[in-house]
Order: structure tokens, then C-alpha cells, then sequence
């Protein structure tokens, strides 16, 4: 046998045998998707300097991530990887597969973790208004029922808003909710989208129940209270009229939709941002930090504590 030789074909043959498992080959449901959410991201996102990075970024390597077999890690890479680029929140894929019937999430959020369910109300100790807000849906029923909650708790001497585990929803009843607690029209946030005028976002002239005025009103929150709940907060915290208890928020200041970028998989396109009117800031992956700083399952509490002894 010519050792040589041998040597010099098995030399190769580890040779290809190391370059095949350096680059493997993408599983055939990632085909497509890094350029289709770089076509979304491209004209898009809200930035338009950073939605160029993120587009070439995604077309540089179109097999980055072919060593990844298992679809949700393939999305919680490609968000990991957008989210040390540019810091937001709501950009994220997501695995989520076509099924008839069912509809994606508005919220780009670990659904399990999210509030459901209808409005809620009581009265506890001291004559304390108690309104649980598990989400901020606009449907009819959805906002009879924040109607009725604060006709029942008209008469309370203060009232707490319950947003813990509130995962947002519509701009339609951040205003509607917001209105309840001002006399006069009142200007909460602005918001902007690449390319348009600025907007400002105002409460609403009417409301059909009784205005909930000159008491006090606590809100809770926690790291899962996201995007329109953190803007209903936001725009009560910069004209000072609720004080924030609990956990700093999520940190979705930003707002969009949900795009398919393949059968498998959807992207959450940023389109626009929410801010103070009078500094020009938001709350975009910082959140927002509570006035009252408290565990999530203690801020109820706080919040009780905090009005027996003012």
C-alpha cells in the first residue's frame, strides 16, 4: 500500500468532512425568511439609518443560521441578534405557524405571561376603588365594560388601576381610559412615524359616565405591563396624574404590526414611536420606572399601604 498516498486522501477527506460541518446546510423552512424580513425591515421600521443596518445585516450571511434545526431557537436567535443591534422591544420573529383560525398575537409578547379576560371591579378597605385592566382591546364589549367598572366605582375615594401582566392593545382605549380622569381636554403623548407629521394624541371630549376627578389614582405595573398599556401610563405619568407602583414596565414604547414572513414564521414591524410632547422622550426598552418601587405580587399592596398613610 503507498502510505503516502492513503495519508494524503485521508488528509482531504477530514478536510471536507471539517468544511461540511463548519457550514451546514439551512433547513429547508428557513429558505426566504432573512430576505423577506429585510424587505419588511428596509422601508418600514420607524429609523431609517438603523432599518438599512438591519436589512443588511439579514442579506450579509443568508445561511447564518443554518446550524440552527429547531424553529423556535431559529426566532429567538434572529431576535436576539435585532435586539443587540438596535435596542426595541417590540422587533422580534416570531414562530408562528399558519393555522386556519387562528389569528397572531397584536403583542409581540410570551403570550402565556400575558392577562386575559374581562374588566374587573370591587371595592376594598377604605372605600378604595379597585379596576384589574387585563388588556386594552377596543371591541364594544371590551369597552362597555371599563364603562360600567367605573360607574360602579364613581364614589370611591381612590382608585387603583390594575395593569399587571397588560400586554397592550389599541390606541383607542388608552384615550377612552384616560379621559375618564381628566375635567378638560388634555394633551397625553405624541407620536411619530418615518416620513409623517408628528401627531398628538389628546383624551377624548366624552366619556358616557361620570368623570373620576381630584382623587387619587394608583396604577400597578409590572415587566409584562407593554406597549398600549405602557403608553396609557406614560401619558398619565407625564401630566402627573397617577402615581406607578410596582415593577419597572417592558419597555415597548414603540408601535407596529404583525407581518408573515413565511408559512412558519412572522415579524413584528415597528412602524412608530410614542413620546412626551414636552421633552421629546419615550420609554423604548427602558421602560418605565415605577414612583413606588415594589415586587409584582406585592404592589397591590403598596398601593394600599401607601394610601392609608398619606
Amino acid at each position: 500500500m503507498n502510505w503516502t498516498s492513503f495519508a494524503v486522501a485521508a488528509s482531504l477527506t477530514l478536510v471536507s468532512t471539517t468544511a461540511c460541518a463548519q457550514t451546514p446546510t439551512a433547513p429547508a423552512w428557513q429558505e426566504g425568511v432573512l430576505e423577506a424580513a429585510a424587505d419588511l425591515l428596509e422601508p418600514n421600521y420607524i429609523y431609517e439609518d438603523r432599518a438599512q443596518a438591519l436589512a443588511a445585516f439579514l442579506r450579509e450571511d443568508p445561511d447564518r443560521y443554518a446550524h440552527i434545526a429547531d424553529r423556535d431557537a431559529f426566532a429567538r436567535a434572529v431576535t436576539a441578534d435585532f435586539h443587540a443591534m438596535v435596542q426595541d422591544a417590540h422587533l422580534r420573529v416570531l414562530h408562528d405557524p399558519e393555522v386556519v383560525a387562528e389569528t397572531p398575537s397584536e403583542q409581540p409578547r410570551r403570550r402565556s405571561a400575558c392577562a386575559s379576560g374581562a374588566v374587573e371591579h370591587e371595592i376594598l378597605a377604605d372605600n378604595t376603588g379597585y379596576m384589574s385592566v387585563p388588556s386594552f382591546r377596543g371591541d364594544d364589549s371590551y369597552v362597555a365594560g371599563i364603562d360600567a367598572a367605573f360607574a360602579a366605582l364613581a364614589g370611591a375615594d381612590a382608585l387603583i388601576l390594575d395593569l399587571r401582566n397588560n400586554c397592550g392593545g389599541g390606541p383607542h382605549i388608552v384615550r377612552h381610559l384616560s379621559t375618564y380622569l381628566f375635567a378638560d381636554l388634555t394633551h397625553l403623548t405624541n407620536t411619530e412615524m418615518r416620513g409623517q407629521p408628528v401627531r398628538e394624541r389628546w383624551t377624548y371630549e366624552d366619556v358616557p359616565g361620570e368623570r373620576y376627578l381630584d382623587r387619587p389614582v394608583l396604577v400597578l405595573t409590572n415587566g409584562q405591563t407593554f406597549s398600549a398599556a405602557e403608553s396609557f401610563t406614560f401619558g398619565l405619568k407625564v401630566t402627573d396624574r397617577v402615581l406607578t407602583v410596582g415593577e419597572r414596565t417592558g419597555g415597548g414604547g414603540h408601535f407596529g404590526g404583525i407581518e408573515r414572513l413565511s408559512p412558519d414564521f412572522t415579524l413584528f414591524v415597528p412602524v412608530g414611536r410614542t413620546f412626551d410632547p414636552r421633552t421629546g422622550d419615550g420609554w423604548e426598552a427602558e421602560g418605565i420606572e415605577p414612583d413606588l418601587p415594589a415586587d409584582s405580587a406585592d404592589a397591590l399592596d403598596a398601593a394600599l399601604t401607601w394610601l392609608a398613610e398619606r
